[in-house]
């Protein structure tokens, strides 16, 4: 895009100038063609002055794109001022008149330069021809007076194109700034987007966990248990059932992932979720689980699913690894919050020992993005899991 808009740039600059050119060429031509009208002077020296204008703006609006070009051409600006500094004097020796067209000659010195010692090189032979042209065959006072215009003419211009100079070398640094500062925002914009790629696979990565697996987990439990039936030939349909039923919970939650979007509540509100969750788990596992769901209100999308994440994971824990016979889930309204605690009479854990996975620090995680907290007390015998979500983030 910086190149783009560089491209454009020096295409309207090579258009301006042409223009410019243009017009100063119809102005020479004018100049000329009214002094010889007037009798100012012969058409003979009109004929010469027209000659000399004509070829000099040809040369400058054939040379003047590929002079300007991001290439350039040395060769080719060299061409447009010797034509400016030698065809010039000659209209004006022609046609005195014709000098005004300095106004164009002078900038254009300039900008097909290199180098400040060469505009004013080429300004300075520019300036001493025309000044000859002027007061050739004339007087001292002639020469007083060429002299003098020219002097003014010379130092206006060179203050001028210092000041044009240091402008455009201020643009030229400027742009530059500012292709830096593109290239860094395409580079933030590309980090960026990589960033939330790897938000977003995290995030689904923590959902797979807490949903799917945790399912799939209470499948293989399910069909655990249905087999040390087979073997000890007690199996019951109703345990069939609940492995089915657990199947059937999987393949829900997957298709509500692949929906990214579903109320994880399926529109009963979050305390009836939990009591469908807490009721499918005690049948799963065939432990006492109390569960006491208060009123709290609607909450906003991002806290409903974390607590009751929060609630699959407590209760995953306890039924996996702690050997707890009893689990109590609670959730309430305390302190300007609104909290889920699940608590249980297992082994215990460190909660501080760092493991693999994505369960209670991917909950940290989640529920720190929406100001809250998760505490875990590990005490055997005493084990509780507590997550809190403010209550700014409840939904009117």
């Amino acid at each position: 895009m910086a190149r783009a808009t560089t491209r454009d740039a020096g295409t309207s600059v090579v258009r301006g100038w042409s223009l410019a050119y243009g017009v100063a060429g119809a102005v020479g031509v004018m100049i000329v063609v009214v002094a010889a009208l007037w009798g100012t002077v012969p058409w003979s020296s009109a004929v010469i002055a027209l000659g000399a204008v004509a070829v000099h703006a040809a040369v400058v609006l054939a040379a003047l794109p590929r002079v300007l070009d991001d290439e350039g051409s040395p060769v080719l600006a060299t061409v447009v001022a010797v034509s400016a500094v030698i065809l010039l004097p000659t209209a004006v020796a022609a046609v005195p008149w014709v000098a005004m067209l300095q106004f164009a000659s002078y900038p254009l010195l300039w900008v097909i330069s290199s180098s400040r010692r060469t505009a004013i090189a080429w300004t300075a032979a520019s300036t001493l021809l025309v000044l000859v042209a002027l007061a050739w065959g004339g007087d001292a006072d002639t020469w007083m007076r060429a002299t003098l215009i020219q002097a003014m003419a010379f130092a206006g211009n060179v203050g001028l194109g210092l000041w044009f100079t240091a402008v455009y070398q201020h643009g030229v640094e400027t742009q530059a700034l500012l292709d830096k500062l593109t290239a860094a925002q395409d580079e933030v914009a590309v980090l960026h987007r990589d960033a939330g790629v790897v938000a977003e696979r995290e995030r689904l990565a923590a959902e797979l966990h807490d949903t799917i697996a945790q399912t799939l987990a209470g499948t293989v439990l399910l069909a655990q248990r249905g087999r040390r039936d087979l073997a000890a030939g007690v199996l019951t349909d109703a345990t069939l059932a609940l492995v089915e039923e657990a199947a059937r919970e999987a393949l829900a939650e997957t298709r509500a992932l692949v929906a990214a979007g579903a109320p994880v509540s399926r529109g009963q509100g979050l305390a009836e979720a939990l009591k469908v969750l807490v009721s499918r788990i005690a049948r799963e596992s065939d432990r006492d689980i109390a569960v006491r769901a208060d009123a709290v209100g609607p909450l906003d999308r991002e806290s409903e699913v974390a607590l009751l994440r929060c609630a699959q994971e407590g209760l995953s824990n306890a039924r996996r690894h702690s050997g707890a016979q009893r689990i109590e889930v609670a959730l309430v309204e305390a302190d300007e919050a609104v909290e889920l605690r699940v608590a249980d009479d297992g082994a215990g854990f460190d909660p501080a020992a760092r493991v693999d996975g994505f369960g209670l620090e991917g909950l940290r995680a989640r529920l720190a993005s929406l100001g809250g907290e998760l505490h875990v007390d590990g005490t055997p015998g005493a084990v509780v899991l507590t997550a809190r979500v403010p209550r700014e983030t409840v939904g009117s």
